[in-house]
């Protein structure tokens, strides 16, 4: 990896820790702006380099810096939001994926274009999100468990709203930043 591209690595892990601390308290699964950086890390630096930028945030967090809105260290595992951080690898990949596909083909990269990346890349957010938040409140935490519905009240119903609208922004963003060349050598 070049110097150019670690620094947009690190920049867009930092950015993502930050978006950890801007978060309003809701219960399990905090709203925080990290959603709206990792889908913008695979749209502006494309799928290796956004996944990498996921990947090293994750790290960060794993070697217990306190970058996840919970803290860090490598007991967040096993805390019920870090299958979504798990998630922010693959939709910087998939969103960077399907935005350089377009891209590709010969494509003009508008907002609309971004925008359905971004989805793409949102799902897997809450695939693997949604799935280790059932494991860890159904087989790690003590008690009866939690249904389905609740996990998907939780983990996805209240959260979704906002994230729709993040990922609407990270769209523009990422258009805006593309026509600016802000990221030369990325384009």
């Amino acid at each position: 990896m070049k110097t150019r591209e670690m620094a947009y690595v690190s920049m867009f892990a930092i950015l993502t820790a930050v978006g950890a601390h801007i978060a309003i308290p809701v219960p399990l699964v905090p709203f925080t702006l990290q959603t709206m950086f990792c889908v913008l890390a695979g749209l502006v630096l494309g799928a290796r380099l956004g996944a990498a930028s996921q990947g090293f945030y994750m790290l960060m967090g794993l070697i217990g810096i306190p970058v996840f809105s919970g803290g860090g260290g490598i007991g967040s595992v096993l805390t019920p939001s870090f299958g979504y951080v798990i998630g922010f690898v693959a939709c910087a990949w998939v969103s960077g994926r399907i935005a350089d596909s377009f891209k590709r083909r010969g494509q003009i990269l508008s907002v609309k274009k971004y925008f359905i990346a971004s989805l793409a890349g949102i799902v897997f957010v809450y695939v693997f999100g949604l799935i280790h938040l059932y494991v860890i409140m159904n087989f790690w935490m003590p008690g009866k468990g939690m249904p389905l519905f609740k996990i998907l009240s939780i983990g996805l119903f209240s959260t979704i709203g906002g994230d729709l609208i993040k990922t609407f922004l990270a769209s523009i963003i990422a258009e805006r930043l593309k026509k600016l060349h802000i990221f030369p050598g990325l384009e």
